[in-house]
């Protein structure tokens, strides 16, 4: 019977604050292994794993997924994977992007916390890592023990992103109105999220 890990979904957080702890290798091959396990169209299987661990290595990733005062986080992490492919057809970022979410579920199972980066220097990136020319960086994840876990930010209704064949079997949520749904996505939602975790520190 397979279990239901839509808790382990919902509690997942992208962490931005990491911990100096080391990550053991078992526990690096088990995330890999998840990433491993992906679907994938016709089970091409596109996604390539460069693992970095060493500081100095991660401090200079870091420094090119640096893009003005964003992403600076990355250098703080235990490690990194950088996902990239050398497949060239329309649904590698859908597939990669599923060995991703694999990747950080699994973290998260295991007490990790996990970042997803897609603004990089790409170019950069490849050299330092000695990448072919035709291998294309999808991603950059970082990953590490979080010094703390943020609030959720909301998410939009079930009833305002989904549509039903079935609505007379549906028990729908009560709805919310357009202007509430309007702070549950985007910027807003995480400009929210602060004043929520705020005022949580200092309750």
């Amino acid at each position: 019977m397979a279990n239901d890990i839509l808790n382990l979904i919902k509690q997942r957080r992208s962490i931005r604050n990491f911990k100096k702890d080391k990550v053991s290798n078992d526990f690096i091959l088990k995330i890999l292994e998840a990433g491993r396990y992906a679907p994938s169209a016709e089970n091409n299987q596109p996604w390539r794993f460069y693992v970095i661990t060493k500081e100095e290595n991660i401090e200079t990733i870091g420094r090119h997924c640096q893009i003005a005062f964003l992403n600076s986080f990355v250098k703080e992490a235990s490690f990194l994977v950088v996902l990239y492919t050398n497949k060239r057809h329309r649904f590698v970022e859908t597939d990669c992007g599923l060995s991703a979410q694999n990747m950080m579920v699994e973290a998260f199972s295991l007490g990790m916390g996990s970042c997803y980066v897609g603004a990089f220097r790409e170019k950069e990136i490849k050299n330092f890592l000695k990448l072919k020319d035709f291998d294309r960086i999808i991603g950059v994840i970082a990953f590490g023990y979080p010094q703390e876990i943020p609030l959720a930010p909301e998410r939009l209704p079930l009833e305002t992103i989904a549509r039903f064949d079935f609505k007379e079997n549906l028990k729908t949520v009560q709805k919310s109105s357009l202007i509430r749904n309007f702070f549950k996505s985007g910027f807003f939602s995480i400009l929210a999220r602060s004043f929520r975790e705020k005022a949580h520190k200092e309750s």
